[in-house]
């Protein structure tokens, strides 16, 4: 008797194991859900039967769910019947244990809550003796009377000490309540509803099969996290790859072979077409007689026209990496279970050489800003997320990191350079008209930008500034005629943008002069936009 594989698609629903029976075995987290893989090993008889799957994700997706199994020679699979179970039972074992002892724990308050007012019936009682007869009335020797006191002073103690324990015992009990709420609305499951999955077979002999379910759920992602690590003695830069993930679909998985995937799948396999775009003349609007008719009549098209097409059926990718998506293995085996709580794994780590250089925005900042410069030369992309920047081992920072195709270029700023001294003066600021037929408005502005390197090593330095930018075409704007050259423009497609690039030697300086003019005719009263 040899072991056979058998695969059917079925377009009904079902996910988990009898009696958790069940084992999730792998999975794949996609950025938005997950594609699960499930065995459940089942005891068959010679003949027909039915192998029943209950306690199942109510929300996997139906239309991908395959079913496979391993058997005796010859078995055979058939008809597939799925039902709702209502939730009459938790559907998570893990609430069931915290609602049991969340139980113990309301029964433990009313009990401590009854010794508590029955202690305090008692000091009532004995405060009432105290006051009802003085021992002088009572007949009582005044020898007495300090044992009197002493007995009724001892009872009144006892029961306030043991009023004070039950009331400490109280709050504990109230602090363990509070923390298993919190856990069970973490949960954020309460009673739902399941699925039970019956799956009939045929086989020739008894034995033993086991059943694989594949599907996909939601309530699972993952999201990227990295951490750019620069080494500024060597000019090595570390990108560390990281996925934060997370699952609440109703099912723990347990020792799972885990992949975390790039790929989209709820997107489709299928390209949104463009239809016509239509402009035309507003027309009156028709008259309520008229426009009940011509609504009428775009029914009747409606109602003519085709259906809407159905949206394409999503595709996985399963690649280990590729131009546009890549899939990533985690390491050994992995337990995460259904509590919507974020879990790290790393993914990869990258070592790139940087070229390190520093930018300044003197106009905005008086300080210079260390950057790396390098090429992303992984096997596969990268997708967008936040990244944290380390100069030698040191947090600066937090930036979102764009998508990264191999090859891609990438540029990191790493805080502050304490070592580079920017001074930023305003040299002249002049205000006059010009012109004997046409009169103008001339603004002339000149700054001084002072950069001093003080690290023991050269230092490649970019400074950036700007012109004003005219919107009005009676609005000149020129470069001053003393100003330094700039060695850019339009940096990075912005107008008006110009940069100055300068390597300064060791306890170098350097001076940058930027001066602009604006000109524009006398009649136009106001410039908006001027600083």
């Amino acid at each position: 008797m040899y072991l056979f594989r058998m695969s059917l698609s079925l377009l009904f629903a079902a996910v988990s194991g009898t009696a958790w029976a069940g084992q999730v075995v792998e999975v794949t987290v996609f950025p938005s859900q997950a594609g699960v893989v499930m065995e459940h090993t089942a005891t068959l008889s010679a003949g027909q039967g039915v192998i029943t799957v209950d306690r199942l994700p109510a929300d996997l997706d139906t239309a991908g769910l395959r079913v496979s199994a391993r058997g005796p020679e010859g078995l055979m699979l058939g008809t597939l019947e799925t039902r709702v179970v209502h939730g009459r039972d938790l559907a998570h074992p893990a609430e069931q244990a915290l609602t049991e002892r969340l139980q113990a724990l309301e029964d433990s308050k009313r009990s401590i809550t009854d010794e508590i007012r029955a202690g305090e019936i008692q000091l009532r009682l004995v405060e009432r003796m105290g006051q009802a007869s003085p021992p002088g009335e009572t007949g009582l020797d005044p020898d007495q009377w300090p044992r009197a006191w002493r007995v009724v002073g001892e009872g009144a103690l006892d029961i306030l000490r043991a009023i004070q324990n039950h009331e400490q015992s109280l709050r504990d009990v109230e602090a363990d309540i509070r923390r298993i709420r919190d856990e069970l609305e973490t949960l954020q499951r309460g009673r739902r509803d399941t699925l039970e999955a019956r799956v009939h077979y045929q086989s020739p002999v008894a034995g033993e099969a086991v059943l694989r379910l594949e599907y996909r759920v939601r309530h699972a992602g993952w999201r990227p996290i990295y951490e750019a690590r620069l080494d500024t003695a060597t000019g090595e830069l570390r990108l560390v790859q990281r996925a934060e993930l997370s699952q609440n679909t109703g099912q723990d998985w347990n020792d799972v072979i885990l992949r975390l995937s790039t790929a989209r799948p709820e997107l489709g396999g299928r390209l949104p077409e463009l239809q016509p775009w239509y402009v035309d003349v507003a027309r009156p609007t028709p008259a309520p007689m008229a426009r009940r008719a011509q609504e009428a009549a775009m029914d009747a098209l409606m109602s003519m026209a085709p259906a809407p097409e159905m949206k394409a059926g999503e595709q996985v990718a399963d690649l280990e990496a590729a131009q546009f998506s890549a899939l990533y293995r985690i390491a050994g085996q992995v337990t995460i279970p259904s509590d919507n709580q974020p879990h790290r794994h790393a993914l990869a780590e990258h070592h790139l050489e940087a070229t390190l250089s520093a930018r300044a925005v003197p106009r905005l900042m008086p300080h210079a800003y260390l950057f790396a410069e390098t090429t992303f030369e992984g096997e596969a992309p990268l997708p967008a997320g936040q990244v944290n920047l380390f100069q030698d081992g040191t947090l600066v920072g937090q930036v979102p990191l764009a998508a990264l195709q191999p090859g891609s270029p990438l540029r990191l700023a790493f805080g502050v350079d304490e070592r580079i001294g920017i001074r930023y003066e305003l040299d002249r600021d002049s205000r006059g008209q010009e012109g004997l037929i046409r009169r103008q408005q001339r603004l002339e502005r000149a700054y001084l930008i002072s950069v001093h390197n003080a690290h023991p090593r050269p230092v490649d330095i970019t400074v950036l500034d700007q012109l004003p930018v005219a919107r009005d075409e009676r609005i000149k704007v020129e470069l001053g005629s003393r100003a330094t050259p700039p060695s850019e423009r339009d940096v990075d497609g912005k107008r008006g943008v110009l940069a100055w690039h300068q390597s300064l030697e060791p306890d170098a300086r350097t001076r940058i002069r930027f001066a602009y003019t604006l000109t524009w005719p006398e009649d136009v009263e106001d410039i908006i936009g001027l600083r």
